[in-house]
């Protein structure tokens, strides 16, 4: 099998909609960002199954792990050049089953059901058999640094780079649309870079962004240094105009004293006008230090989870930062915004809301039936920076609250993304994450339906949980469902946890 027939059944035989995502097999575990999946979570008596033998160095912007019932692969670290890329681990006791040496620092990869492994550090896009099989490379371009690969449809491959080009390929592996988002803001050209992971609604994507001019000039005015935006960007199939945006919409043209109905109308308009004016560049800008702009912008998200995808009720949530530019925590705000197709419809609105993860429901039979969504939840779940635990509807409105700090103790901080399981789309859902309390760290879970801790599990030689939480079914194997996750020693030493 070669990269092409990997990336083939990577789409092909995992994403299709009649087939079931086995465990957490990309970044989000699924490409709506959810981080939502199928698991038997004890319900009490957790306890840690296995500690890698392997010790790793810790792993800069820590992103977790990727598992199904077949492999576990997570970002590696270590003294030299080709111990920073995959290590792939057993299911069964965490043994190293083999390493990439290949990349340098990638993102989260992709799985596939027969544990097959497609992955990018933004250089190369490589392809390894389950068994650790190297496939040829494929050089890549203009995308150092990446954000995680996304699955956008059944046919096509995003990758994102955070200095603004995203790529689209095949399952060929051939590169079938290439754009920069290149813009003129107030006589001040520039670019919109990504700021977080994008998200997938079908064949259209959802990217958060913040315009960049075009040379280190600061004297701009706030509106164009801070201009943020949210696009939709379709993926067509058809040979021309792969990769268009369906609509986009600008944070910094809120006014409190504009009406809902005037702004929508204003923003249309000008969206129209930009829409014929926007240059789209394949080459990108090549005379600003695009690199020192988004160490600014990656340092105020860093860790947080800032767009989510809720299919049962056609929303984008959106967490969204302070401007780069900004030291002020207060800036952020929350928002909620309904796809209407060829344009958007704010929903809801919240400038004291401060979420830092979310999660949501996304049962396996979106897959076969989109039209089911009678059967799906419209809500999600996040954590806030004050640690508390909220269910949002898709109207704005809160349902449930629990203050992990009256749970779990008054210094509570969560340290991880918060993964949504589920046994059966019939179960209650429960919501696993790391914490850490004063000085100890834990793995917990809570019973979304009751609002109560079912285990507080102490991590060994407590380190700190970071990054996504993943599962593997042990089904196959006849063995316990496992959840996986990374942990560390901040400065010293890391190491992947299995916890039944």
């Amino acid at each position: 099998m070669n990269l092409v027939h990997g990336l083939v059944f990577l789409f092909n035989l995992v994403f299709v909609r009649a087939l079931f995502i086995d465990g957490c097999p990309l970044w989000g575990c699924r490409p709506s960002g959810s981080f939502s999946f199928y698991l038997k979570v004890p319900h009490q008596n957790a306890t840690v199954n296995w500690v890698s033998d392997l010790t790793l160095d810790p792993v800069p912007n820590a992103l977790g792990c990727v598992a199904d019932s077949v492999n576990i692969v997570c970002q590696s670290n270590g003294p030299f050049k080709e111990d920073t890329g995959f290590i792939c681990l057993s299911v069964d006791n965490g043994t190293l089953q083999w390493r990439d040496k290949v990349l340098h620092f990638p993102t989260l990869p992709l799985l596939d059901n027969y544990g097959d492994v497609t992955g990018s550090d933004g250089r190369f896009l490589v392809h390894y058999d389950f068994d650790g099989k190297l496939y040829p490379k494929i050089k890549c371009y203009g995308l150092v640094p990446m954000f995680s690969m996304q699955l956008v449809g059944t046919m096509y491959l995003l990758l994102v780079g955070e200095q603004g080009g995203l790529v689209v390929r095949d399952t060929n592996a051939i590169p079938v649309a290439e754009i920069f988002l290149n813009d003129t803001i107030q006589n001040a050209n520039g670019t919109f870079l990504p700021i977080s992971q994008p998200v997938v609604n079908g064949q259209r994507f959802y990217l958060l962004t913040e315009f960049v001019p075009e040379d280190d000039s600061d004297s701009y005015a706030p509106s164009v240094l801070n201009l943020q935006r949210l696009f939709a960007i379709d993926i067509n199939d058809r040979p021309a105009d792969i990769m268009t945006i369906a609509w986009f919409f600008n944070f910094e043209m809120e006014d409190k004293h504009t009406t809902l109905s005037d702004k929508l109308i204003f923003q249309s308009r000008q969206m129209q006008n930009e829409k014929h004016d926007m240059k789209i560049s394949r080459d990108g800008y090549s005379g600003f230090n695009r690199r020192a702009r988004m160490n600014l912008i990656t340092d105020s998200i860093n860790s947080m989870q800032n767009v989510l995808w809720n299919n049962a009720s056609g929303t984008i949530f959106v967490s969204l930062p302070p401007p780069y530019l900004s030291s002020r925590n207060d800036l952020r705000s929350f928002w909620i915004f309904e796809d209407k197709n060829d344009t958007v419809q704010l929903v809801s609105r919240s400038d004291n809301l401060y979420v830092t993860h979310m999660s949501t429901w996304e049962p396996d039979s979106d897959w076969i039936q989109y039209d089911a969504r009678k059967t799906m939840t419209s809500y999600i779940w996040a954590t806030t920076m004050d640690s508390m635990l909220i269910q949002i509807n898709a109207d704005g409105s809160l349902s449930k609250s629990i203050d992990l700090r009256n749970l779990l103790g008054d210094t509570t901080r969560v340290t991880t993304k918060i993964a949504l399981t589920k046994d059966t789309d019939e179960s209650s859902e429960v919501i696993v994450f790391g914490v850490m309390v004063g000085l100890q760290s834990y793995a917990v879970a809570i019973d979304a339906s009751l609002g109560t801790v079912l285990w507080k599990l102490p991590v060994p030689n407590n380190m700190v949980l970071k990054g996504q939480v993943s599962g593997v079914s042990g089904a196959a194997s006849r063995i316990r469902d496992q959840l996986i996750l990374y942990a560390e020693l901040p400065g010293k030493s890391a190491q992947i946890i299995s916890i039944h």
